[in-house]
């Protein structure tokens, strides 16, 4: 999928990034991010037809079990009526046609059944997939914002956490620090 090669290319150039000396935060080409955010936008229409492509095979297996439901209801009331001569053959051929439809009105609803629980796992996963793509997506637009203290746009919350003044005893190991 397009859309996770592009998000690995994403998660990738942060990961290699440099990093900036005493902190946790890195350099990154803003071009290059931005360059990637624009492919997963145009990827993901492709994404939202695959769920429309979905949906019409369901409604495709549908039609399908529409139809057959239909031939066998046809060859039922065809063979009931070649057996209208004796009253007990029509009786058991009226018996059997109502098995018949029953079947395949059982057997539509199976058909019914298991292509709305198909669809749903489909349009379950692809929700997933966009939740987990919004989150990334919002990780790293989060990320671009620590980083560009002068940006207008990033936020002063954001800024705060990042960019801390040193402590006095900023030159102290980190386990020797009291908390506080």
């Amino acid at each position: 999928m397009e859309v996770h090669e592009k998000l690995g290319e994403l998660a990738a150039l942060v990961s290699g990034a440099r990093a900036v000396p005493l902190s946790s935060s890195v350099v990154v080409d803003r071009e290059a991010v931005l360059r990637l955010v624009a492919e997963v936008r145009r990827l993901l229409p492709a994404e939202v037809q695959q769920a429309g492509d979905v949906l019409a095979q369901r409604d495709e297996v549908l039609g399908a079990a529409q139809e057959q439901a239909e031939h066998v209801l046809a060859e039922a009331r065809t063979r009931a009526e070649e057996l209208t001569d004796a009253q007990a053959v029509t009786r058991a051929a009226r018996e059997r046609a109502d098995h018949i439809v029953a079947t395949a009105r059982e057997e539509a609803q199976r058909l019914r059944t298991d292509a709305d629980a198909w669809c749903d796992a489909k349009l379950g996963d692809f929700e997933e997939e966009l939740e987990r793509l919004q989150q990334q997506a919002r990780r790293g637009r989060d990320r671009l914002k620590v980083r560009s203290p002068g940006d207008p746009d990033a936020s002063p919350d954001a800024d705060r956490g990042a960019h801390r003044a040193p402590r006095p005893d900023a030159d102290a190991p980190a386990g020797d620090t009291a908390a506080g």
